[in-house]
């Protein structure tokens, strides 16, 4: 398994720990804060559950490559790190922007929402060259593998060439 898909659902869990307790503050009478509840769902649903299936289809869905790090893999880290500065973002922000009005936290609140934002646009911009059919995919690794052969071909003929 790759270590950004571990990282994904490792995070995803906490994630869904930190809903969790959240969601139980929310039913206890000396935390009856309203901001507890859009942060439960929020944390639920983008924490955990979106992260789970972005670390499985980014492992699972054919096409990625097996060399790992952020260099070779840049869209998958930046969907992992983008996301998760949202979401920290987001429940630091949210308690001080459900009182009375605060400019600051109105910014980092946006600014949560577009580091979100950009962590789903690159998540997609890496899994949508992946959706394909089984004809398209054959059809894609018959002229990798022929132009892999062009280019041993080449190189040896260079090679025969020089003796």
């Amino acid at each position: 398994m790759p270590r950004i898909t571990r990282l994904f659902i490792r995070t995803g869990l906490i994630w869904f720990l930190f809903s969790l307790a959240t969601g139980l503050l929310s039913t206890l009478d000396l935390a009856s804060l309203p901001v507890l509840m859009p942060l439960f769902w929020h944390m639920l649903t983008v924490g955990w559950i979106t992260q789970i299936i972005m670390g499985v289809s980014i492992w699972m869905f054919p096409g990625r490559t097996r060399e790992e790090g952020i260099r070779t893999q840049p869209r998958p880290w930046t969907a992992f790190l983008a996301l998760n500065a949202g979401l920290v973002l987001r429940v630091g922000a949210e308690p001080f922007a459900a009182g009375p009005p605060d400019a600051a936290a109105g910014v980092i609140l946006g600014l949560s929402g577009f580091l979100q934002l950009t962590g789903a646009a690159a998540y997609l911009l890496e899994i949508w060259p992946r959706v394909q059919s089984k004809e398209k995919r054959r059809r894609q690794r018959k002229k990798e593998r022929e132009q892999r052969r062009a280019a041993k071909e080449q190189s040896s003929g260079r090679k025969n060439s020089a003796n």
